[in-house]
């Protein structure tokens, strides 16, 4: 496959916010060449040593093309996994409605979202919603280690539910501290 790495970035900078659909098309697109440019990057730099073991050397300098095209499609890789669980935040979402006036069905609510709202999806708003004071968007960031100078976002209200469940959760789960002796345990792993 002969793909010309300045038309990659060329099309991502044509605009900076995406929808998850185009996001998911982009990474239909070039799966293949991922794979093949995956497989020759981490070929590189591999050192076989006097035990026989096989090491890899990290590589230095400024990132090549092929590595910030991995970057690149590793983020939006991740982004468009945790997009995935948008249906059943909005079902919780739901769920949370009919019994925000319980406490004991809170509880059973947070503890049953305690998996998402408190591991995977515990840095969520950090990593894609906390921006400096004077960066006003309001949609997702994507941050690229290796690719600083291309911005990238990705419409907010492809993750409305996550949002809207993430800021319900993180109130029960850490402000309101609803389940203390989950929370501490938490607490005690990080």
């Amino acid at each position: 496959m002969d793909i010309n790495f300045k038309e990659i970035f060329s099309y991502l900078e044509t605009q900076n916010v995406f929808s998850t659909s185009i996001i998911e098309w982009w990474l239909l697109k070039y799966s293949d060449f991922y794979k093949q440019t995956y497989g020759f990057v981490y070929s590189q730099h591999l050192f076989k040593m006097d035990d026989g073991s096989t090491v890899r050397l990290p590589p230095f300098g400024k990132p090549t093309d092929e590595e910030k095209f991995i970057d690149l499609y590793q983020a939006l890789d991740t982004i468009s996994e945790l997009h995935r669980n948008e249906k059943y935040f909005d079902l919780q979402m739901v769920e949370y409605h009919k019994i925000k006036d319980s406490q004991s069905d809170l509880k059973n609510w947070v503890a049953a979202n305690e998996n998402f709202g408190s591991e995977k999806y515990v840095c969520f708003l950090i990593d894609y919603l906390d921006y400096d004071e004077n960066n006003k968007e309001e949609h997702l960031k994507i941050f690229l280690l290796e690719s600083t100078d291309l911005e990238i976002y990705i419409d907010r209200q492809d993750f409305k539910n996550t949002i809207d469940f993430l800021e319900t959760f993180n109130e029960l789960y850490w402000v309101q501290e609803i389940l203390p002796e989950n929370l501490n345990k938490t607490k005690i792993e990080m």
